[in-house]
């Protein structure tokens, strides 16, 4: 397939399948996803070059009578492949005596939204090119200091796109791409063993591997000479972007989330227009934003991406949701629906059956620079510059966390005194959007593509 023509193929394609699935029995309700990547992989570790080139493509289809819902998937878009899949959803429907006492229905048909910005200078972009990429990202990393021993980097490029054709009249399709590069050290010193990265990614222009391996070897190097806090104290705490992110995800952006909120799971499930996180923090998901990763026309059941306030300078406005919780919430779909593992994805889209997600999460920036945050701590706080490690196995029903902080710096009267060995960092999630300080104006894109500014919480336990 050609970027510039597969939407229509893929409706074309979509078009031909509904109409077969609709002459089998057209009292069954019919929908199906088609999906095409193209995706270019480099890694080097350690001198070692791997690549890989090539397309993933896959269906899935959906067919519902009365409660009744089958699913089925199978890999490859051909017109052969996605009536097996119609064949074999159509068969669940036609043997199971399991209803969906909630189910109502497909999606209805809404205008498509916008795609994201894309550069088309990234379909030229070769597999030569990459790896050249790669290997200069880590030669600009080699022989800046002796102490970084271990060198490794990655280039990726992708571009693709995915339709949804249903019978309830839905047949829209969305395209777009990306890229990024990254350099990984390890920086070696008696028995401290440090790491650092950089990273540059985007969507609307090829990625810039100027400074990365560079700024590796300092993120890696200035954890050297760590000492122990010793101590155990409820202090505030510095979340860096890269480590912001990590408290964003798993919190916030999964307990304003579909199932969680219709089930009762989340505590913010009842508190829309409730004031749950200081007036200085405003979180938006937003499908629309021009260089956003989530950016797209259209979500993977086919409805309208669109701009999502969730949290506005500290008041909740509203959850978001797919239309199947959506409407069993009773505001309809917010344009979330997406085919993935978990919140950011993990698996191949047209494997899994449709959920909820955030697109492109984005913390409002304030008005203070990172040195003026910086000042404004008053005796000691922990800087915090890298995702902790466990933050992810936390309690949406709760809120209660702990984590673990290797990248972590000990801060007093507003100046980094000295790197720290790993600390504990344990609280409340929902209890710390409250205790928010400061937000930062540095925002910064992290790798899981979320846009949000350096951030002071208070009120978390500190144990090192």
């Amino acid at each position: 397939m050609k970027y510039e023509t597969i939407n229509d193929e893929l409706l074309a394609i979509g078009d031909t399948a509904l109409k077969h699935a609709e002459s089998l029995d057209s009292a069954m309700e019919y929908e199906i996803f088609l999906f095409y990547q193209n995706t270019q992989s480099v890694s080097i570790q350690q001198g070692i070059v791997s690549a890989n080139d090539g397309a993933t493509t896959g269906n899935a289809v959906r067919v519902s009578k009365g409660k009744k819902v089958g699913f089925a998937s199978a890999s490859g878009i051909s017109l052969d492949r996605v009536k097996f899949s119609i064949k074999e959803a159509k068969s669940i429907v036609e043997k199971t005596s399991s209803e969906d006492e909630r189910w109502v229905g497909f999606a209805d048909p809404k205008p498509a939204g916008k795609d994201g910005l894309f550069s088309k200078d990234i379909l030229s972009v070769s597999i030569d090119e990459l790896i050249e990429k790669t290997q200069q990202i880590i030669e600009d990393a080699q022989g800046i200091d002796e102490r970084v021993k271990v060198f490794s980097g990655q280039s990726n490029t992708g571009w693709g796109g995915y339709a949804i054709i249903s019978s309830r009249g839905i047949a829209a399709a969305s395209r777009g791409g990306f890229n990024y590069g990254y350099g990984y050290v390890m920086s070696i010193e008696g028995e401290e063993r440090k790491t650092g990265f950089g990273f540059d990614g985007a969507r609307d222009r090829l990625f810039d591997i100027e400074g990365l391996g560079e700024l590796a070897v300092k993120r890696a190097t200035e954890q050297h000479g760590a000492k122990a806090l010793d101590m155990t104290e409820s202090l505030p705490t510095i979340w860096g972007p890269r480590a912001g992110d990590s408290y964003i995800i798993p919190s916030i952006a999964t307990a304003s989330t579909g199932r969680f909120i219709v089930e009762g799971i989340s505590p913010l499930c009842d508190m829309i227009g409730d004031t749950i996180a200081s007036k200085e923090f405003t979180l938006v998901d937003d499908g629309q934003k021009p260089d956003g990763w989530g950016t797209s026309a259209v979500d993977h059941e086919g409805l309208p991406q669109q701009k999502n306030v969730i949290v506005e300078s500290g008041v909740l406005k509203t959850h978001l949701f797919d239309t199947y919780y959506g409407k069993i919430f009773g505001i309809g779909s917010t344009g979330n629906c997406e085919r993935s593992q978990g919140l950011f994805g993990g698996a191949t889209p047209y494997e899994q059956t449709p959920g909820v997600s955030v697109k492109t999460i984005s913390v409002s920036p304030g008005s203070k620079s990172k040195e003026e945050i910086f000042g404004a701590i008053d005796g000691k706080a922990i800087y915090i510059t890298e995702s902790p490690i466990g933050i992810f196995h936390s309690s949406v029903a709760t809120g209660e966390f702990s984590c673990v902080a290797n990248s972590v710096f000990l801060v007093e009267d507003g100046e980094i005194v000295t790197p720290l060995k790993p600390v504990s960092v344990a609280g409340n999630f929902y209890e710390g959007f409250k205790n928010i300080l400061h937000v930062g104006s540095d925002v910064e894109l992290t790798t899981n593509g979320v846009f949000l500014p350096t951030m002071v919480i208070d009120g978390f336990s500190v144990t090192g």
